[in-house]
């Protein structure tokens, strides 16, 4: 593939309006035109046979098939140069995944989008990779009908349009999950690179939870910064990392009250409290009861 030729859209023509999301409907040129953006792109074949590249594979296309298109990856979909031949449509949505949620400013994968999601319960799914991949084919007037509401409220951008483009392109990710969900293509693959930096994290601190981890040392280990590592953990795991520790550090401390005879003050010491008080708070508010009566009740 001869990268001097690609070239890279910033999506700064899609976006002039303010939003983060741009719909369009349009007929694919035989001519090459291979790029990368700086957004995610779900496109879908509305009707007519041509081919999409995507990254180092070929595909021929026709209606029904789906493309989902991440950061940096280099495409391109093209009709054939026949006269006998239908010219390729496509509809494309192009969005930056802040559009959905705000607290994803900083990410650029459609799997980890999707993990953001599934963390609060619009789907069920692991936090495996999805890659920039050919999942449907023979058409679906489900995810057509989606693509057709969501270019009619763009192009008539009538008050409330934002709130319904968020609202439709939730609606169009569900029926992508489905998709994948019946094809096998959600489950069994490799986890993100987020994830497996957060997994492991969270195996760091079950191991050295009595020490006190430290915020930059964590983050210094997945290179990544204090300040976007917190927000990773807080998404993937669902508690920030200091609840994280806490819990490891009470579910020890049960262990051994239940276990163990050793006093109180010895076990809040071993999993890393040396404020009696405090671990007394902690366990409280975690277990509902205190570390005494919790040893009396087993």
């Amino acid at each position: 593939m001869n990268h001097a030729s690609i070239y890279r859209d910033t999506g700064e023509q899609f976006f002039r309006h303010g939003h983060s999301i741009f719909l369009n409907y349009i007929s694919e040129s035989p001519k090459p035109h291979l790029h990368v953006h700086d957004f995610i792109e779900i496109s879908y074949v509305a009707s007519g046979t041509g081919v999409h590249i995507l990254g180092d594979k070929t595909y021929e296309v026709g209606k029904g098939d789906l493309f989902l298109i991440n950061y940096d990856v280099p495409h391109e979909f093209r009709s054939f140069d026949s006269p006998s031949a239908a010219p390729l449509e496509v509809y494309n949505c192009v969005f930056k995944p802040d559009f959905i949620d705000v607290n994803l400013i900083d990410y650029m994968d459609f799997s980890d989008v999707i993990h953001y999601l599934s963390f609060r319960s619009i789907f069920t799914i692991e936090a495996d990779h999805i890659d920039d991949v050919k999942i449907l084919g023979g058409g679906n007037s489900a995810i057509e009908a989606i693509y057709r509401k969501m270019l009619e409220e763009f192009t008539g951008q009538e008050e409330g349009y934002v709130e319904l483009l968020r609202a439709y392109l939730i609606e169009l990710l569900i029926h992508i999950f489905r998709a994948l969900k019946k094809s096998g293509k959600a489950g069994g693959a490799a986890m993100t690179h987020h994830a497996k930096l957060i997994e492991q994290s969270k195996q760091y601190l079950r191991a050295n939870y009595a020490l006190g981890a430290k915020l930059n040392e964590l983050a210094s280990q997945s290179f990544l910064s204090p300040t976007y590592f917190c927000k990773l953990f807080k998404d993937y795991t669902g508690t920030t990392i200091s609840e994280y520790v806490q819990g490891l550090r009470i579910e020890e401390a049960c262990h051994l009250l239940q276990h163990t005879d050793e006093k109180i003050i010895a076990i809040a010491q071993k999993v890393g409290y040396k404020d009696i008080k405090h671990f007394n708070e902690v366990f409280k508010k975690l277990t509902g009861m205190t570390p005494s009566s919790y040893r009396k009740m087993m």
